[in-house]
């Protein structure tokens, strides 16, 4: 079946699932197969349930027209992703970087949609799948699309540009994520600079913070790129505090208080401001999406128990964000103790013994209160200024008995260590 014509059924039928388990009634399941499973194997499981028609690359399984059989499912969902994306001619703006992409997302997502129909990523679907499922999901009356673009090695963004089509997009930074993937640091950078290449070529509006010495080498090579973060730039504001949270003030000297904790964050909400200000959305209207945009899904989180103050920063890290955010803990004026529970950082290949052993020095350095490291890699360097574990369970159970109280505390660690349980003891 062509395109065009899978395509009429989609406007028909335009839930999309890849999973069996959850399948809207009248939905397309398309059965994505993967390193354990084989979806052509529930394709039939998905119509019982109330799929519409199930798209599958193994004819066997075919046993009806409800059966529609392609050469391989997770490129036609890519096509038919790109053909829906062909019927719009409007901003479709690339998110990329390597920390505050998420976050930068969803405070523009609050700024768009204060004037427009604004559609965007949820929650991390930002790989060669999410990306497709985020267009397919795209209502017809899209008037602005922000599109996350995850990678964790070369030519994965450049890929997504030729899925998404994107006519607008920024870089939030460049740090040392995915090293392990990406092969060094010089190599994260190229593969972040895919997006750029891409709007060049197309001849794409490209934002750039002009404060960021890596983005702005890079924009030296761009015809008109928009700037920010500078005084004579488009668009820039003034930081004035962060206590815990920011607060910041406009070209008009309006005074803005945020629920955004971390310093770190006040780029991103640059960066968002400088997109909707360009985009046509007014300074009052932005404003008020981020003064009332608050943080969740365990990034940047404040949360205060009936023993002590959370800053819940367990989604994702890395070197470059453990840093800042070990830096924003020791700013912050706090008449409580400071803790923090660290927790290992993935995916960092040769560099990850060096880059753990520069974290523990760093934080030690600050001489917070407690100071707690969990896991394998960070248990490599223990000392006795320090309480090290292997396990994330070890841990729970120490600190369970420790009963600490009164403190304000930073948990951050990579996704999969699941950090954010600890608040439940904290």
């Amino acid at each position: 079946m062509n395109i065009e014509k899978l395509y009429t059924i989609y406007l028909e039928h335009s839930t999309i699932t890849t999973d069996s388990r959850n399948v809207p009634e009248g939905s397309l399941f398309f059965a994505l197969k993967g390193g354990n499973f084989d979806g052509n194997k529930y394709a039939k499981s998905a119509l019982e349930k109330g799929a519409a028609f199930s798209i599958v690359d193994d004819k066997e399984v075919a046993i009806s027209d409800q059966y529609i059989v392609v050469d391989d499912v997770l490129t036609t969902l890519q096509e038919l992703a790109k053909y829906h994306r062909q019927q719009f001619d409007i901003p479709v703006i690339a998110v990329t970087g390597s920390n505050g992409k998420t976050t930068t997302k969803e405070i523009l997502l609050k700024i768009c949609s204060t004037t427009f129909k604004t559609h965007a990523t949820k929650g991390n679907f930002n790989n060669h799948i999410g990306v497709p499922l985020t267009l397919l999901s795209m209502p017809l009356n899209t008037e602005v699309a922000l599109i996350e673009m995850g990678d964790n090695h070369v030519g994965e963004v450049a890929e997504l540009c030729t899925i998404a089509f994107p006519n607008q997009g920024f870089v939030t930074n460049i740090g040392k994520d995915h090293i392990e993937g990406f092969g060094s640091f010089e190599q994260n950078v190229r593969a972040k600079s895919e997006v750029f290449d891409y709007l060049i070529k197309n001849e794409g509006l490209i934002y750039i913070n002009s404060k960021d010495p890596i983005l702005y080498n890079m924009s030296k090579r761009m015809k008109s790129p928009v700037y920010y973060g500078q005084e004579y730039d488009y668009a820039n504001l003034e930081f004035i505090e962060v206590n815990p949270f920011i607060v910041y003030q406009d070209r008009q000297e309006n005074r803005i208080e945020t629920q955004l904790f971390g310093a770190y964050n006040f780029e991103n909400i640059l960066t968002a401001f400088c997109v909707g200000k360009k985009l046509g959305v007014t300074v009052e209207n932005m404003n008020k999406a981020i003064s009332s945009y608050k943080p969740t899904n365990n990034r940047s989180e404040i949360l205060k128990t009936e023993k002590n103050t959370l800053i819940l920063d367990a989604y994702n890290a890395n070197p470059s964000s453990v840093e800042v955010a070990l830096e924003n803990l020791d700013k912050i004026e706090s008449s409580i103790p400071k803790a923090f529970v660290l927790g290992d950082m993935f995916e960092l290949g040769e560099i990850s013994k060096e880059e753990h052993q520069n974290i523990v020095d760093q934080a030690l350095k600050l001489n917070f209160d407690i100071n707690i490291f969990i896991g394998e890699r960070f248990f490599e360097h223990q000392n006795d200024q320090a309480k090290f574990f292997k396990t994330k369970e070890e841990a729970l159970e120490v600190i369970k008995n420790e009963s600490i109280n009164n403190h304000l505390i930073l948990i951050k660690g990579s996704r999969s260590m699941g950090l954010e349980v600890i608040k439940e003891i904290l």
